[in-house]
C-alpha cells in the first residue's frame, strides 16, 4: 500500500485483544501476485511536484526485500 500510494497511505498495525468468554474467529487473506509483477508507485500518484519515493522493482525482489528489512 505504502510503495503503490508513493508514501500517501500506510498499512496499519494489526492488534488484537483477548477474550477469555467468547470465542474469537479470524480469517487469514493474501494477495500474491506472480513474482514477475512490477511493483512501484502509481503513475498517477507521482509528478514534477510529487516524484516518486520508492524504485520499480518485482514483487519478487519487493518481497526479498521487505523479509530481509532492506530498504525499499
Amino acid at each position: 500500500m505504502k510503495v503503490l500510494s508513493n508514501g500517501k497511505y500506510k498499512s496499519v498495525l494489526h492488534r488484537s485483544l483477548v477474550n477469555k468468554d467468547k470465542t474469537r474467529m479470524s480469517w487469514a487473506v493474501f494477495c500474491v501476485p506472480p513474482h514477475e509483477t512490477v511493483i512501484g508507485p502509481l503513475k498517477e500518484l507521482v509528478g514534477e511536484k510529487n516524484p516518486p519515493k520508492f524504485s520499480t522493482k518485482t514483487y519478487a525482489e519487493y518481497r526479498y526485500r521487505k523479509f530481509n528489512k532492506l530498504p525499499q
